[in-house]
């Protein structure tokens, strides 16, 4: 692909400051949520759910818990999926400081995988590497989670009130990460030069709303148009994220240091831990 000059020169210029939104693990095997036929919401049939979305609606999880810690054996980060080329591209920006900060609309763990610094790392929907109780608040062990769901497939009980755990994603019913609220409008919205904006459908709240907050020029690397291309400041990449985040690299001499941290962030035959 023959990339715009301005989408060159702003990856280029080593003094900017990015965010970037991705939800981007499809090419990992991870399922997304609303593709019909395809998303994780049109295979839970065998879960005995009132609708697709109560596996991750809180009232739900606390007199139901069962069909969640099912689904959660399989999603848990480090155990069967990979970070994608686009994950490797997103830690090359960090590398070259180029990262202000990625703000991830997944919970599979895989920026935390690829190596993307926690400071660097906003993710909105919450993440595995700790667990609490959904009735007292107090915080769980996270080995001791991660082995009752994992290993037993059992439901995780707080020692305080024996009331269920769940690892620390948002469900349907709670509030983002104060961290998400902080970053973006304390200082990210402010400073942000570039905004990426990468394989997304846009559509979950408050998240979606980024695009229009920020001043800056947007990158859309997306098989989609989910965003309104303005004339000499937006450019939209059509297509794969994986391809064209290594034909990018390509261009800008990067692709060598794409291919080796991609090489070495693949899971082996030891699952991996996340780093938190």
């Amino acid at each position: 692909m023959d990339f715009p000059s301005s989408s060159i020169h702003l990856l280029s210029d080593h003094a900017i400051l990015l965010i970037s939104l991705s939800n981007v693990s499809v090419a990992a095997g991870i399922h997304d949520f609303r593709t019909p036929g395809t998303g994780l919401y049109s295979n839970l049939k065998n879960y005995n759910l009132p609708y697709p979305e109560a596996v991750f609606d809180v009232g739900f999880f606390r007199s139901k818990p069962q069909p969640f810690v099912t689904l959660a054996s399989e999603l848990w980060p480090g155990l069967k999926h990979s970070p994608t080329i686009t994950h490797s591209f997103l830690k090359l920006l960090s590398n070259k400081g180029l990262l202000l900060r990625n703000y991830s609309q997944n919970i599979d763990g895989l920026e935390d995988l690829a190596g993307i610094p926690e400071e660097e790392l906003v993710e909105c929907h919450g993440h595995f590497c700790s667990s609490s109780c959904i009735k007292c608040h107090e915080q769980a062990d996270p080995d001791q989670v991660k082995n009752t769901i994992v290993k037993e497939g059992s439901v995780p009980k707080c020692e305080n009130c024996r009331g269920n755990v769940q690892p620390d994603i948002v469900f349907f019913g709670e509030s983002l990460p104060e961290r998400f609220y902080y970053r973006l409008l304390k200082t990210d919205v402010a400073k942000a030069d570039l905004l990426l904006i990468m394989g997304t459908s846009l559509q979950v709240a408050p998240v979606s709303l980024i695009p229009n907050m920020v001043n800056c020029s947007r990158v859309l690397f997306n098989r989609e148009k989910v965003l309104k291309i303005r004339k000499k400041k937006d450019i939209f990449l059509e297509g794969n994220c994986n391809e064209n985040v290594t034909d990018l690299c390509a261009t800008l001499g990067w692709k060598e240091e794409l291919l080796e941290h991609y090489a070495g962030c693949r899971l082996s035959s030891e699952p991996k831990q996340i780093t938190r």
